[in-house]
């Protein structure tokens, strides 16, 4: 698996990464290029997926990038892990399975070296941090409290070829990230941080840990000949 590793470059914009993406994900697809993880820290920027509606923009003012992946509004920007997989995956291919491959690499991270007990949310993709009351009931269950997203996921795939990823909050600034909107189009759940959650990674470090799960969850998917 090969890491394009871009955080040496520090915040970078969303649409050069984009078309970085599409170039890697082209040559994935065409068997030039091994799978590959690219990695990243954008720039502020709030992006909307195939599925945002327009409710979930409070501020109608926002600047916001319209992209081809799943899922709705979010926010990227400094304090934010993004990882896109652009990998080639076993045909027919099982949608399914690699959501929960890219969510389970997350969360088995996070437990195990931050010890954060995350987990993922019937229903809700991304990586979370359960409400829970004293009792051990659960926001549903209760009906008050919120979860928190600690990882969003919004994915695509053409061709057998995966485009876009996760966006893992390791320390952005709340006072100014995610304002503005609805994030994923949840009006019931909060979004929290690791640093919220009492663990402090550098940014590479996150990343190295990340990818490093990442890599070992995606394999068993992998088009057979491509490593």
């Amino acid at each position: 698996m090969r890491i394009e590793n871009l955080l040496k470059h520090g915040l970078v914009k969303y649409e050069e990464v984009d078309q970085l993406q599409r170039e890697i994900w082209a040559a994935v697809r065409d068997g030039i290029q091994d799978h590959t993880l690219l990695v990243a820290q954008f720039e502020p920027t709030y992006t909307a997926g195939r599925n945002t509606h327009e409710v979930d923009l409070l501020n109608k003012e926002l600047p916001v990038i319209r992209t081809d992946r799943a899922g709705s509004l979010t926010w990227h920007g400094p304090g934010q892990l993004v990882i896109y997989p652009l990998v080639k995956l076993r045909e027919p291919v099982d949608l399914i399975a690699y959501i929960r491959a890219v969510e389970a690499a997350v969360v088995d991270a996070v437990r195990d070296t931050w010890d954060v007990p995350v987990e993922t949310i019937k229903g809700r993709a991304g990586v979370w941090m359960r409400y829970r009351d004293a009792g051990g009931r659960t926001a549903v269950q209760r009906g008050v409290g919120q979860d928190r997203k600690l990882c969003a996921i919004g994915l695509k795939v053409v061709q057998a070829t995966t485009l876009h990823g996760l966006a893992l909050n390791i320390n952005p600034d709340f006072s100014n990230a995610f304002t503005g909107i609805i994030p994923c189009g949840l009006a019931d759940a909060g979004v929290t941080s690791l640093f919220e959650e009492g663990a402090y990674p550098a940014m590479n470090q996150a990343a190295a840990v990340i990818t490093g799960q990442l890599a070992k969850k995606l394999q068993p998917l992998l088009a057979t000949g491509t490593s």
